[in-house]
């Protein structure tokens, strides 16, 4: 099969590589659609971001495959089950074993939770694999989705509910990002919310807000259409970064007091500490240089409380994962994800420029991650 393979950073090919071959509670998967994330393109440039000690590593051993977590597929073999022997002093649970969701079959559109918890050690022995120190990431562990075929672990496959396509599908990760950001920030109904950059990421935030039965949502970008889109999504107040100085507006919108909750979407960490309430919170959504200055003595001073969002599925509700519930969302027309779509490329070979597309979105008019459709 034909697959994104990194010899350097900076310098990605698409090759010939062996077909995937699912192991024991796995699944293989013919990718349809998928989308480079930003922090993809920048871990496979050689930006100094998290993840980048690992590539680099792999590189250093050789040629390594690297990235596409956001993707959506059609699930085409299975592994043979995992043992269900298990080793003394360890719990035979299903979640640990990797048992796949009955309701995925051959032939099904699915899309994978990029975060595997190890089922092994002694968090998830305890059933938290929120707490599990080493994980398996699609993608950034391992293979992930830029190749026309991909192996998961069949306990993270989900699948697409009808009336879902596969683009939207091949979008939702970020999403789910949205609803945990949200989740670990507690908003509450009639929260002052500021979303600081107005990219996939600030628009997600502002709908999920605005779902959420936020009060004043207040959205910054750089950009006219994607503050268009942030408005659309349920704004009640944008500013221009470039024109305006937004803690002075976000000051004055709010009689002085701040947000109540921040978003920071952008890489302005400044921003934030200046723009949140005594006492609010500021959830860290970008990706930041492994030594960005942070203001920690103003952040100690106002009492300000500094949250990162988890990754993988998770729950809220016994019903739903995080991921579920985010194609949920999508199926019901609640969140709009085809405007956050701009470019479409056809076939694998693309995968390269839709890197540069996304890295560069403003050189290109993107609004979002450019999408590769292999089917």
């Amino acid at each position: 099969m034909l697959a994104l393979v990194l010899h350097g950073f900076g310098d990605a090919a698409v090759e010939e590589v062996p077909d995937p071959v699912p192991g024991p509670g796995e699944v293989v998967i013919d990718v349809t659609c998928v989308q480079p994330s930003v922090t993809e393109c920048m871990l496979l440039a050689g930006e100094p971001i998290a993840m980048h000690n690992v590539l680099a590593a792999r590189l250093a051993a050789g040629p390594t495959r690297f990235g596409g977590h956001e993707f959506a597929g059609v699930i085409s073999a299975a592994g043979p089950p995992i043992p269900t022997n298990t080793p003394p002093g360890e719990k035979s649970d299903k979640s640990r074993r990797g048992a796949p969701d009955l309701s995925c079959q051959p032939g099904d559109l699915v899309t994978a939770v990029e975060t595997a918890a190890c089922g092994r050690c002694a968090a998830c022995r305890r059933d938290r694999p929120d707490a599990c120190p080493s994980p398996s990431v699609l993608g950034f562990t391992g293979p992930g989705a830029f190749a026309e075929r991909v192996v998961v672990p069949a306990r993270t496959v989900v699948r697409v509910p009808g009336g879902v396509s596969a683009a939207q599908a091949a979008a939702v990760q970020p999403l789910a990002g949205a609803i945990h950001g949200h989740a670990v920030a507690a908003v509450r109904p009639g929260d002052t919310v500021l979303v600081i950059g107005a990219g996939v990421m600030g628009v997600l935030h502002t709908q999920v807000a605005r779902l959420g039965n936020a009060g004043q949502i207040i959205v910054t970008g750089r950009s006219a259409a994607k503050l268009e889109l942030a408005r659309h999504a349920g704004a009640d107040l944008v500013l221009d970064a470039t024109r305006e100085d937004v803690v002075a507006r976000v000051l004055e919108a709010t009689e002085g007091i701040g947000a109540d909750v921040v978003f920071e979407c952008a890489g302005e960490f400044e921003q934030a500490a200046r723009g949140v309430r005594r006492g609010g919170t500021i959830v860290m959504v970008s990706v930041l240089p492994n030594h960005a200055p942070a203001p920690l003595a103003l952040l100690r001073e106002r009492s300000v409380a500094l949250l990162h969002p988890r990754s993988g599925a998770g729950g809220y509700a016994p019903g739903s994962s995080v991921f579920e519930h985010a194609l949920r969302l999508v199926r019901r027309g609640d969140v709009e994800l085809q405007g956050l779509i701009s470019h479409r490329l056809k076939g694998i070979e693309a995968l390269p420029e839709a890197l540069e597309i996304t890295r560069y979105k403003h050189r290109y008019g993107a609004l979002g991650p450019a999408q590769v459709d292999l089917a």
